[in-house]
Order: structure tokens, then C-alpha cells, then sequence
């Protein structure tokens, strides 16, 4: 059996803070969308796609792809969503699921909230980072995505020694 491997005391650290770092990022951006905005994290994230899409309306297996939810997770934020009256399904011309709409509430509610994420997102995250460190921290992100890439192209093993599939 092979030795176990752990994190020494510096990568351990660094992975830590990392975590710790988007917990409270997601934390104070979730809050503050809550408190100034009166929206959800899930609900801004779909309405700005939305909001972002040509006619304001997307398919449903495109908004499952680019949120990276689950098709039921969407499902039950479109069913909440549509309740506060942001977004509507209408029938697709393309499949037999429906495409989705952002309302005239919803891009008010985004247009409205926008500016203030945004604001929040600069100020909690980009500033402190300073030029420097947000294109090192863009450097380092593009990296790290390529070799999320290459692990889910390879069945997502990390096994060097993984029998190969023929």
C-alpha cells in the first residue's frame, strides 16, 4: 500500500485560506445583496444572465450549463423565482422544454441591484487586490480551470498509474 500523502504546514495553509477567503467573500456578497437588494445570490446570478441574453431569454439547458446547476436546482429556482413574478417559461421554438424570460419586475430588480453588487464586488474583492494582484490572480485562475479541464477529460482521475480505457 502506498504512503499516505498531506499537506505540509504551508500548503495547508494556503488551501485553508483560500477556503476560508470565498466562504466569507460568498458570505458578505450574499448579505449584501440580501440587505440592499432584497435578492438572493442564485436569484441575482439568473436574472443577470438573463438580463445579459439576446430578447432576455434563455433556453433551460442553457441556463443549466452556464450556472453549473443541477437541472433540478434550476428547476426549483425558476419555480421561486417565477412565484415573485421575475421571470416567466415560455414554450421553446427549438425543444419541448421551456425557454425561460426575464419579466419587466425582473430587469427592474436587476437594473436596480447591478450597480450595487458590482459595487460590492470591487470593493470586497478587486480593490484590495490592486492591478498587480488581480492579473496574477487571473493568471493563476486561468491555470488552475485548464487543469480542472484536463481532470474532467480524463474521467476525472488524479491516478497516474489508473488502467487506461481502450
Amino acid at each position: 500500500m502506498a504512503a499516505e500523502t498531506w499537506l505540509d504546514d504551508i500548503q495547508q495553509e494556503t488551501w485553508r485560506s483560500y477556503l476560508t477567503m470565498v466562504r466569507e467573500l460568498e458570505r458578505h456578497l450574499r448579505q449584501h445583496l440580501q440587505h440592499e437588494c432584497g435578492m438572493s445570490v442564485p436569484e441575482y446570478e439568473l436574472l443577470a444572465r438573463l438580463s445579459e441574453a439576446p430578447g432576455q431569454r434563455l433556453p433551460v439547458a442553457t441556463l443549466v450549463e452556464s450556472t453549473g446547476w443541477e437541472p433540478s436546482r434550476l428547476s426549483h429556482q425558476l419555480t421561486r423565482t417565477g412565484k415573485r413574478g421575475l421571470i416567466s417559461r415560455v414554450p421553446s421554438p427549438h425543444t419541448r422544454y421551456p425557454d425561460v424570460v426575464l419579466t419587466e419586475e425582473g430587469f427592474t430588480l436587476i437594473a436596480r441591484a447591478a450597480p450595487r453588487h458590482v459595487e460590492a464586488v470591487q470593493s470586497l474583492f478587486l480593490e484590495p487586490l490592486g492591478q498587480e494582484g488581480r492579473s496574477a490572480l487571473d493568471a493563476i485562475t486561468r491555470k488552475i480551470l485548464s487543469g480542472l479541464d484536463a481532470h474532467q477529460a480524463d474521467n476525472c482521475s488524479l491516478r497516474t498509474d489508473a488502467p487506461q480505457e481502450e
